[in-house]
């Protein structure tokens, strides 16, 4: 478990994911990734014109995407 709330995608790609994917997959790829599964998502200014700086994750919730996905129903 990971005590990181919030992180980016060069975070998520050096510290979260590789315990869940290998090879990881670009960060075009997790960006529809993580919309489809509906991830939230914050950026740093979200009312700036041209897309508000970095967006940043919820770790919490892209670890519980990918443990729905990798481990098996529990019966």
């Amino acid at each position: 478990m990971n005590n990181t709330r919030l992180a980016t995608l060069k975070t998520l790609r050096q510290e979260i994911l590789p315990n869940f994917l290998q090879p990881i997959p670009t960060d075009s790829t997790l960006r529809t990734m993580f919309d489809r599964a509906r991830v939230p998502r914050f950026q740093t200014n979200p009312l700036a014109r041209r897309g508000g700086g970095q967006v940043f994750y919820a770790v919490a919730a892209i670890e519980k995407l990918f443990k729905a996905q990798t481990l098996p129903p529990i019966r």
